[in-house]
């Protein structure tokens, strides 16, 4: 396997570019005072800060990747709809950290 092409490079660049916007939009909220909600990523960001959400984050990711490539040789189908979903679930807190943003700005003014 890691001598073998990636399977989904396209993908995976759509799923770290969310996945990164998922961790700036955190930062920034916190940044302003907001918290978060997510229990696990709450408790590296008591533990460790800003750091510990990253260390999290990139955890993850990786094991989704790695995840994707091992299932993907064995059922290319399974393998892209998880590749799908770890997009789809990096966009929910990207559009409502954005939207918390937006209001929050706009009430500034």
């Amino acid at each position: 396997m890691l001598y073998a092409p990636i399977l989904y490079p396209k993908t995976y660049a759509m799923f770290l570019l969310v996945a990164a916007l998922d961790v700036i939009c955190t930062a920034i909220i916190l940044s302003l005072g907001g918290r978060e909600i997510n229990a696990l990523a709450n408790m590296f960001l008591e533990w460790w800060g800003v750091h510990g959400l990253l260390i999290l984050k990139v955890v993850v990711s990786v094991l989704v990747l790695f995840t994707c490539e091992f299932v993907g040789r064995r059922r290319p189908a399974a393998a892209i709809r998880l590749a799908i979903a770890g997009i789809v679930l990096n966009t929910f807190p990207v559009v409502v950290g954005t939207s918390q943003l937006v209001r929050f700005v706009a009430m500034q003014h």
